[in-house]
């Protein structure tokens, strides 16, 4: 049998497994019994279905993280190696200066490093300790899944696209590392705390730091250059269900305080972020760590119960977060005015045109990614949940900035 007439029957047999179909099993045993005969012609063949399949999904707006990220909700936990393992084999055929910087880095957190290998099915299974029948119900269910992804906006460029890299180009990373590393180490404690004292001393600390370090990069823009970069980006953030519409409110709040916008796809539970490159940063930084703090909150405050004594936890647990969110982005809002009136009235003048620039930029970026975009209202179904919000966000409180503050 010739390699197209399998390749031929690859989608749908992928799309049967990864559905759990009734016919998967049938599905498997006709690609097993071409496998017994030929088992490298279906290695070669499957590593190029895998591979032109990424390769789509770079096409259709996807980065390697979100694909990861995707797959984590979606597929058995054993097809994350080989998911890896075919992103690797996929990025030999580029050359290292058409791969964004940003697009490394995602390689790098995920654990794919350079050189980039080559996907050698037999040798994977060998190592993962794999059974022939399973390497192929994994990459049948691992094609299945890439076969499905919907087109997301293309935040950078995809590998293969020309990369500019000249002398004058600002990095996509804040210099200050020394200062990401404070406001990480503030975070990470005030997540690990059980005291709400000490985590709303630290969260505040935090905020503090990040607002004083976008508005000093900010007044560095400021400087004697006639134009003002563009530095405005995206990135996404991925929410574990459930209560998904929450959680996006509790990233949209931090965002809006921070200067960026959000939109949230929900079929796939992502946050898309659009602002300058730091202020992503720090708002990735400070949601992603708020987060944490309310689901802890929110399950502390135990479970709800109807007069009848019928359960209301999910209702009462959707609600909490939403006031969580709307109390927490009132009082990041409220800190963001604070930090900004204690700018001196000499640096006051010369940050106003750079912000509102910045502005023009990051709404820019947002019209061209997000052409139409409709907003949302959502119901608040259970008071008690909502109040048992608003008192935890209260706790969780930004003040230590006037402790602080210049």
């Amino acid at each position: 049998m010739s390699d197209d007439e399998i390749l031929r029957l690859l989608p749908m047999a992928a799309a049967i497994v990864a559905r759990s179909d009734d016919r998967a099993d049938q599905q498997l045993a006709l690609l097993g019994a071409y496998d017994e005969r030929d088992q490298l012609q279906m290695d070669r063949v499957l590593r190029g279905f895998l591979t032109g399949l990424l390769r789509t999904a770079w096409e259709r707006g996807w980065t390697p993280a979100d694909v990861a990220q995707h797959s984590r909700r979606t597929l058995e936990p054993g097809v994350e190696k080989l998911l890896q393992a075919a992103i690797s084999a996929e990025h030999q055929g580029y050359q290292a200066e058409t791969i964004d910087p940003r697009w490394l880095d995602q390689l790098t957190d995920l654990g794919v490093g350079q050189p980039f290998g080559v996907l050698d099915l037999t040798a994977w299974a060998a190592a993962e300790r794999v059974g022939r029948y399973l390497t192929l119900h994994h990459t049948l269910s691992l094609a299945g899944f890439l076969q499905t992804l919907p087109p997301l906006a293309q935040l950078f460029p995809r590998p293969g696209a020309a990369v500019r890299r000249t002398a004058g180009d600002r990095p996509a990373v804040p210099a200050n590392a020394k200062m990401l590393a404070r406001i990480r180490a503030l975070l990470a404690k005030a997540e690990a705390t059980d005291f709400p004292d000490e985590a709303e001393a630290l969260s505040g600390k935090a905020q503090e730091l990040m607002a004083k370090f976008s508005l000093d990069q900010a007044l560095v823009d400021a400087g004697p250059a006639v134009e003002i970069p563009d530095d405005s980006a995206a990135r996404r953030i991925w929410l574990d269900t459930p209560y998904v519409s929450a959680k996006a409110q509790l990233v949209g709040a931090v965002a809006d305080a921070n200067r960026c916008r959000t939109v949230i796809i929900d079929q796939l539970d992502v946050v898309t972020i659009v602002g300058d490159e730091l202020d992503l940063q720090l708002t990735e930084l400070l949601a992603t760590s708020l987060l944490v703090q309310a689901n802890r909150a929110m399950i502390a405050a135990g479970k709800h119960f109807g007069h009848r004594g019928e359960s209301r936890t999910r209702s009462f647990r959707q609600s909490f977060l939403m006031a969580y969110a709307q109390r927490i982005g009132e009082r990041l809002q409220a800190a963001a005015a604070e930090t900004k009136a204690a700018v001196s009235d000499a640096d006051a003048g010369r940050l106003l045109p750079v912000l509102s620039r910045r502005e023009e930029q990051v709404e820019a970026l947002f019209t061209k990614l997000f052409p139409n975009t409709t907003t949302r209202r959502t119901r608040i179904t259970n008071g008690a949940g909502w109040e048992a919000g608003l008192s935890a966000a209260d706790q969780a409180q930004l003040e230590a900035r006037r402790q602080v503050r210049r």
